[in-house]
């Protein structure tokens, strides 16, 4: 079964998702809204992450910043309003909990209306899973480059 859906250049199919999608999609956004919800929580001084987390042991061990340091501090200014600050902290944290948040509207979408619209499987083809791996391994070592360079000085 097809929905057809009226575009300004005629009608398009789209094909539903199956419900297993659509449960997948669900969790997603869910687990996603509720990590943001904690780190809301935590960025207004209603709960203590630090508590639960501990000290990082990397930087314990080798006195330098680990990969992932900042990455909280970033997203607890993101979701309090406060983008520059979030970029001051962690660059590639910004870029990762912006692509993170358009995948969890993206799973909204699926999971509410069981529509396939193929975002993700498009990009794919068109860039390459290796190029898109590769990029996002570039911008995590450039954020961490900058959190060790800021160590240093």
């Amino acid at each position: 079964m097809f929905i057809s859906q009226q575009t300004n250049s005629g009608t398009s199919r789209r094909r539903p998702c199956r419900p297993v999608r659509r449960i997948g999609a669900a969790v997603f956004f869910l687990a996603t809204a509720a990590g943001a919800a904690v780190l809301w929580l935590s960025a207004n001084g209603h709960i203590h992450l630090g508590f639960w987390m501990g000290v990082c042991g990397f930087k314990q061990r080798r006195g330098l910043p680990c990969p992932g340091c900042g990455w909280t501090g970033a997203l607890e200014a993101l979701l309090t309003g406060h983008p520059i600050e979030a970029f001051i902290a962690q660059p590639a944290a910004v870029f990762f909990y912006v692509s993170v948040l358009a995948a969890a509207v993206y799973a909204l979408l699926v999971a509410v209306f069981g529509i396939d619209f193929s975002v993700f499987k498009r990009l794919v083809e068109a860039v390459g899973i290796k190029t898109l791996l590769g990029c996002a391994v570039i911008i995590f070592l450039a954020g961490w480059a900058v959190t060790l360079v800021r160590a240093m000085v």
